[in-house]
């Protein structure tokens, strides 16, 4: 029997294929807001009310382009904008480098400092190329991953849903459900000191750099439904093609 929750996510599934679905604005109350409109040379400009800008690291102004050895610092300085206490979504456009095989665990969105305590390690390309979603409770790397590969040199719209205690975190690709670990939804645990970055692990080699784009990255204090996160997929389809 399907629950209510699986039920939406059968209602996306049908949506997507409707020929008179409307694509209307993207889903407007993020936490914060890093869109492919909002960059101003080594900066990528929150554009939510007290905004927790993102810097350049690596090589400066390269937006959106990660060469390995790039990357993006979100400002730590207001923690209280992705220090997540439940239930929380992220959502980015990523696409891997068609010219570099996948060399590790190559973050898209990250937060992994020394010592294992993280929040999340949200959307890595594993070596078997699935991209992964995880969410560490304290004392288990929870996770959620593809079913399947992305392919090389395209872009795709990646979304992560922690449902929060008594829930799921659930994976998506190009607006469908990709992934579910069932049951594994929870409060993140995290080292609040160390920032969430685009591109890197902190604690990595650069064989887990990000080679590739990544253009957009939005993030929930909430889960998004199903219908939300394909709705947002098919906004930024056009500029993603």
């Amino acid at each position: 029997m399907f629950s209510r929750r699986r039920a939406r996510h059968m209602r996306g599934m049908t949506d997507v294929s409707s020929p008179s679905m409307s694509i209307p604005d993207v889903t407007a109350d993020a936490t914060a807001r890093y869109e492919n409109n909002s960059h101003s040379g080594a900066t990528w400009n929150d554009l939510t009310p007290l905004p927790a800008n993102g810097t350049d690291g690596g090589t400066p102004g390269f937006w959106p382009n990660f060469d390995g050895v790039s990357w993006v610092t979100l400002d730590a300085s207001i923690p209280n904008k992705l220090n997540f206490a439940g239930a929380y979504t992220i959502q980015t456009w990523a696409q891997q480098s068609p010219d570099v095989p996948v060399q590790g665990n190559e973050r898209i969105i990250s937060r992994d400092p020394n010592g294992g305590i993280r929040s999340y390690l949200i959307m890595n390309s594993d070596n078997n190329g699935q991209v992964t979603y995880y969410s560490w409770d304290g004392a288990t790397a929870n996770n959620a991953q593809t079913g399947a590969a992305p392919a090389m040199g395209v872009w795709y719209h990646f979304a992560a849903v922690n449902e929060g205690p008594g829930g799921d975190l659930i994976i998506y690709r190009n607006g469908l459900v990709s992934g579910t670990g069932v049951g594994k939804g929870g409060v993140p645990n995290y080292d609040a000191t160390t920032p969430v970055e685009f591109g890197r692990i902190q604690s990595g080699s650069p064989d887990d750099y990000w080679t590739g784009q990544i253009d957009t990255g939005r993030f929930y204090n909430r889960a998004l439904s199903a219908d939300e996160i394909l709705r947002d997929y098919n906004a930024g389809i056009s500029a993603h093609s």
